[in-house]
């Protein structure tokens, strides 16, 4: 079985990829197929009904990964599980090198922009580059790539400081797809959902949040996007915990009479 994620070796969603291979069910079946963006590690899964793509979908500090979110509302996919890996970041240089050496940085702009201390207090140059590992090829003499924790070894250069992220507590939340052409059931605790309003009107997002309250249902994750119909029209991502098919049915019927869409993207634990 194909397991789709955004590459080359050494990506987050490739250690996102690595961690869900050790809990999985489907450990010894796997197989990392890496694609270069994230909508083609997505679309991936209309040519394989048996495969799974893992994707991010939440950084602590980036906020909703956009990408993501707009493709699953135009795709039929299910959500079977989540990952959660936190974001460490080091940087690599060649074995000769130091810290000291070093005059330039590169990589990719979340990267740089979650690494501004470190950078700040060592004045380097930055220049973005397509990609974490990407940013590797331009190691050189005075240049090193700042890069997830654990990757640059796999293509042979050193960590010259590990740790260097602003936030020790950042996390990059992934989620589990698969073609839901061939799911009859879900199951788990956890429920996600894409809510959206049929024509605008005042307390939309309120009676969403209210119609959970109602059921003293807390919700893990609340994110808005554009319909991309009209300027303030938007859909909303809801996930929600400890939910279970009765209520969920409840709130649905609610929603649904409150004049919301409701699309079940996946019950896991």
């Amino acid at each position: 079985m194909h397991l789709y994620y955004l590459g080359p070796k050494g990506t987050f969603s490739y250690l996102a990829a690595q961690n869900y291979i050790q809990q999985s069910q489907y450990t010894k079946n796997l197989k990392l197929v890496s694609k270069e963006s994230l909508y083609e590690v997505i679309m991936a899964l209309n040519h394989k009904e048996d495969a799974l793509a893992i994707v991010p979908i939440e950084n602590a500090i980036e906020g909703t990964i956009n990408i993501v979110a707009d493709t699953l509302v135009h795709q039929k996919l299910c959500v079977i599980d989540e990952v959660t890996l936190k974001v460490q970041l080091a940087l690599y240089g060649e074995h000769s090198q130091t810290v000291d050496h070093i005059t330039h940085v590169y990589s990719i702009d979340p990267a740089i922009s979650q690494a501004q201390q470190f950078i700040r207090r060592h004045h380097f140059n930055i220049t973005n580059t397509t990609s974490t590992i990407a940013a590797l090829s331009y190691i050189n003499r005075h240049s090193a790539a700042i890069a997830p924790l654990g990757s640059g070894e796999l293509y042979g250069y050193k960590a010259l400081e590990t740790h260097i992220e602003d936030s020790p507590n950042n996390m990059t939340r992934f989620l589990v797809l698969k073609n839901n052409t061939n799911i009859t059931q879900l199951t788990g605790k956890e429920c996600l959902m894409i809510i959206t309003p049929t024509y605008d009107k005042p307390g939309i997002l309120a009676s969403i949040l209210n119609t959970f309250y109602l059921f003293d249902i807390n919700l893990k994750w609340v994110a808005s996007r554009p319909l991309k119909t009209k300027l303030g029209r938007y859909r909303f991502f809801v996930q929600a915990e400890s939910i279970d098919d009765h209520t969920l049915q409840k709130v649905c019927t609610i929603l649904d009479t409150l004049d919301f869409q409701t699309t079940l993207l996946g019950r896991f634990n």
